[in-house]
């Protein structure tokens, strides 16, 4: 019986596979930074300290580890969902008003971040001009409330459901925003919305509200 790392475990949980198509992705890793390691003077140690803290080298392994699961598009979809996140997408083009949000929350920073992200997932954005609907798809709202400046609320498109892979379904939502580093809320909230913490607020999602 395999016995297998926190890390590698959580891992596994996060995008879905059985934890040993993430060791054997870990491994293969590993063989790369065994080629890289005998003409640079990088240690096991320090590559140990980048791997923990640089997501780079997470998304990797899990790009990896789902390509030895034969799951092609969803290695794919880790890797661009990743860069994304991070920014380093070779090309991000402008969201326009009135995609993936109403017009009015167009500006919000923590809006279009997560726009951009579910985008990048392939998961279409609703469109619309504030009054109609012009295209069916998700729709991010931020917090209008002043209580929790970190979060957004997202409800799913239509679709979502019938769709499989990492993406898919309801949840499918909830991985993408988690493995872009954004803290989720697992169950809907009463009206139906999911809800996904920026990582610059993850220390201190539910600030005390201000007294007066």
């Amino acid at each position: 019986m395999n016995t297998y790392s926190p890390g590698v475990l959580e891992l596994a949980k996060q995008i879905g596979l059985d934890p040993e198509h993430v060791a054997e992705g870990l491994r293969l890793a590993c063989r790369s930074f065994n080629h890289i390691h005998a003409k640079t003077s990088m240690t096991v140690e320090q590559f140990r300290r980048v791997f923990t803290h640089n997501r780079q080298s997470i998304a990797i392994v899990a790009n990896l580890a789902m390509r030895r699961a034969g799951r092609r598009d969803d290695a794919l979809l880790l890797m661009d969902i990743y860069k994304a996140s991070v920014g380093i997408a070779p090309y991000l083009p402008p969201i326009h008003t009135g995609t993936g949000t109403l017009p009015e929350h167009h500006g919000h920073p923590y809006v279009q971040e997560a726009v951009r992200i579910l985008t990048a997932a392939g998961l279409p954005p609703i469109h619309t001009d504030g009054v109609h609907e012009l295209r069916p798809g998700f729709q991010v709202l931020p917090d209008t409330t002043g209580h929790l400046p970190g979060f957004v609320f997202i409800a799913p498109d239509p679709g979502a459901k019938g769709r499989t892979g990492f993406a898919g379904g309801d949840l499918g939502y909830l991985a993408v925003m988690r493995w872009a580093g954004w803290g989720v809320i697992t169950e809907r909230l009463p009206s139906g919305l999911y809800a996904a913490c920026h990582p610059d607020h993850q220390g201190n999602p539910f600030p005390a509200a201000p007294t007066s």
